[in-house]
C-alpha cells in the first residue's frame, strides 16, 4: 500500500510539475507577445522569425517564410488589405469568378445583443470580420444555441496587427458576421482546400483532414501528386482522392487569385458545388517550419516580390 502510495504521488507530482512548467512557459509567452507591441513592426517580425525558424532574417528574400516577412513589413496595397476584411474578399470573389458560391451573410454588424434572439432559420456560423482563427456554429439564435457574447466579443480579432504587424487584419472593419454554414450530405464539414496562387497560377494545394483537434496536412501539386512535404509539425495525412471537381477549383483559385503575386485561394467542395472560403494574404504568418526545409525555397522560388516602389497605400 505505501509502496502504491509513493508511486501514484510520484506521479501525481510529475504531472502537477508539468502542468505548472506549461503554465509557467504560457505566461512568459503570453508576455513577451504582449511586450512586441511596443516594438517597430519590422523589429517584431524578426525576432518571431528568430523564434520560429531558429535563424536570423537578414539579406534579401528567398524562401517563402522570408516573403511572407516582407510583405507583411512593407506592402500597404489595398488588394492586401483585402485580405484582412472578410466581407471585402467576399465581394473580390464574385467580382473575379461569378460562377463561384459565396456563403450568405445573414448579417454583420458590432451589436451583437441586438440580435442574441433572432431566429436565423438554418445552421450559422459566427466570425469576426478581421482577424483568423475564431469561429462559433449554431442553429436558430445565438442565444439557444448556448453562444457566449462576453466570450466571442474578447476575440482577439485585431490581434494579429497590434500584437504581431499583419497589416491587412488592422484594415478590417470592426465587428462581427454570421454566414449561412455550408450545406452538406453528411451534415459534416465540406471539403477544405488551400490553393497557393502565384502570378495567378496554381502551384499547390493544402488539404487539412479532418479538421479536428489533431489536424493532419497534405500538399498536392496542381495535378494532385501526394507531396511528402509537412508543415509546422503537422502529421502527414494519408492520400485523397482526387476531386471530381478539381479542374473547377484550380480555374477559381487562379481567377480569385489573379492580380497578385501571391495569395492563398481556400475554397470548400459539397458535392458538385464549389464555395469560396476565403483569401490568405500571410499563411501561417510565415512562422510554420517547412520539412524537408528545402521546401521553403522551393516555394519562394515562385514567388516574384514587387518592388518597394510599388506597394504603398495609394498602390492599387
Amino acid at each position: 500500500m505505501y509502496r502504491e502510495n509513493g508511486i501514484r504521488g510520484g506521479l501525481l507530482g510529475t504531472m502537477e510539475r508539468k502542468a505548472m512548467n506549461v503554465s509557467i512557459r504560457s505566461f512568459f509567452r503570453e508576455a513577451n507577445n504582449n511586450a512586441l507591441r511596443f516594438l517597430p513592426i519590422a523589429a517584431r517580425r524578426h525576432l518571431l522569425f528568430i523564434r520560429s525558424h531558429k535563424r536570423l532574417l537578414i539579406g534579401s528574400p528567398q524562401t517563402f517564410s522570408e516573403k511572407i516577412q516582407w510583405r507583411i513589413i512593407h506592402d500597404r496595397r489595398y488588394q492586401i488589405a483585402v485580405g484582412g476584411d472578410k466581407l471585402a474578399m467576399k465581394d473580390l470573389a464574385e467580382s473575379k469568378y461569378p460562377d463561384i458560391a459565396v456563403p450568405e451573410t445573414l448579417w454583420h454588424g458590432t451589436e451583437l445583443e441586438s440580435i442574441a434572439d433572432v431566429d436565423w432559420g438554418c445552421e450559422w456560423v459566427l466570425k469576426p470580420i478581421g482577424g483568423t482563427g475564431h469561429a462559433a456554429f449554431g442553429a436558430g439564435t445565438l442565444a439557444a444555441s448556448g453562444i457566449d457574447l462576453a466570450e466571442v466579443k474578447a476575440w482577439p480579432y485585431r490581434n494579429p496587427f497590434e500584437l504581431f504587424g499583419e497589416w491587412a487584419y488592422g484594415q478590417a472593419r470592426p465587428g462581427f458576421l454570421i454566414e449561412r454554414r455550408i450545406p452538406t450530405a453528411d451534415g459534416n464539414s465540406p471539403a477544405d482546400l488551400r490553393f497557393f496562387v502565384f502570378d495567378g497560377e496554381v502551384q499547390l494545394i493544402q488539404v487539412d483532414t479532418p479538421r479536428v483537434e489533431e489536424v493532419a496536412r497534405r500538399f498536392y501539386t496542381p495535378n494532385w501528386e501526394p507531396l511528402d512535404v509537412r508543415q509546422g509539425g503537422k502529421r502527414l495525412g494519408e492520400v485523397q482522392p482526387t476531386p471530381e471537381n478539381l479542374g473547377e477549383m484550380l480555374e477559381a483559385a487562379k481567377n480569385i487569385g489573379s492580380g497578385y503575386d501571391f495569395v492563398r485561394v481556400d475554397l470548400y467542395a459539397s458535392g458538385r458545388k464549389i464555395y469560396f472560403g476565403e483569401i490568405t494574404p500571410y499563411p501561417t504568418a510565415g512562422l510554420a517550419r517547412w520539412d524537408p526545409v528545402s521546401f521553403d525555397a522551393h516555394l519562394g522560388s515562385y514567388w516574384r516580390l514587387p518592388s518597394r516602389s510599388t506597394v504603398s497605400l495609394l498602390s492599387q
